[in-house]
């Protein structure tokens, strides 16, 4: 039986050859980003890295990109710094950070508060790296017709889970997606940005997983946040927004509901867990008595 925190022999050689003899490997357990990804210790001096093989060439090129061109502009300490990639494993080399998800972190409503207020700056800094060519600019206003032209796949995926009612809405949702054409783009995670944001015991936390990043309008940062924790817990919602340096405007309200909405459909459709499917239900629940669906 093959070892599941072993390193194909060309990954691990090429790794060797960049970082040095590697003292342990440890295969690190499903985060935010589907990658697989191994914890590595150079023997030299015992500093860890992770090494990171990508799903597909095209999250391979984006996440290399983006730890080039966009994540530079958070900071030192404020994300992974790219040591080194080969695109014939499409496989990167990055800093481990230190600390947890920030999903997983046990900390008082005022802390919890405080760490999203940081978290709005930085994904703000985020949103203003980087200037789009015409042709990414192109792309990033044709992101949510995509996103709109995927909902009826997804409802039917989603079965008898969705009645005809709401099929209806979601279809209304879609459409109304399509027309929002006034909204802010910048360089988006585009993952969910709770679970790549992590926490050190410092009032900042630090983002990582940057294989879903591209221009887009920036609204699509807060879909994830705000399906479940921030309808929860409003205070977060407001700390982030004040820390972010402004809250969304008209238009990315209404784009914002529509891809929660959107987000919910496509969670009923593949959710590997009940809970994941639970989650999504009270999502489209509340988006429904909201409007009198």
């Amino acid at each position: 039986m093959t070892d599941p925190n072993s390193l194909a022999a060309p990954l691990r050689s090429w790794a060797e050859k960049t970082l040095g003899p590697l003292t342990a490997v440890r295969r690190l357990p499903p985060g935010s980003s589907p990658a697989a990804v191994w914890q590595v210790v150079r023997g030299s001096d015992n500093a860890r890295f992770h090494l990171k093989t990508a799903p597909s060439p095209g999250a391979f090129t984006r996440e290399t990109f983006a730890y080039r061109h966009a994540v530079p502009a958070l900071g030192p300490g404020n994300a992974p710094r790219l040591v080194a990639t080969s695109a014939r494993h499409l496989a990167m080399i990055l800093t481990a950070l230190p600390g947890a998800p920030l999903s997983q972190a046990r900390l008082s409503e005022t802390a919890l508060r405080t760490v999203h207020w940081r978290a709005g700056m930085l994904v703000a800094e985020l949103h203003q790296a980087g200037r789009p060519t015409p042709t990414t600019r192109r792309e990033a206003s044709a992101f949510l017709s995509r996103l709109a032209d995927a909902a009826a796949r997804h409802a039917d995926a989603a079965g008898d889970q969705l009645s005809s009612a709401e099929r209806q809405f979601v279809t209304a949702l879609a459409d109304h997606l399509r027309v929002l054409d006034r909204l802010p783009l910048g360089f988006v995670h585009g993952g969910g940005i709770e679970s790549a944001l992590r926490w050190s015991g410092t009032a900042r936390p630090a983002l990582q997983d940057f294989d879903r990043a591209r221009f887009a309008p920036v609204v699509v940062d807060f879909v994830h946040l705000d399906c479940v924790l921030w309808a929860e817990r409003p205070l977060l919602r407001a700390a982030f927004f004040e820390g972010y340096g402004r809250a969304p405007g008209a238009e990315e309200q209404q784009a914002l509901r529509c891809l929660t909405g959107l987000h919910a459909v496509r969670s009923l459709a593949e959710g590997s867990t009940c809970g994941d499917r639970a989650a999504a239900r009270t999502v489209l629940d509340r988006l429904k008595s909201e409007v009198g669906v």
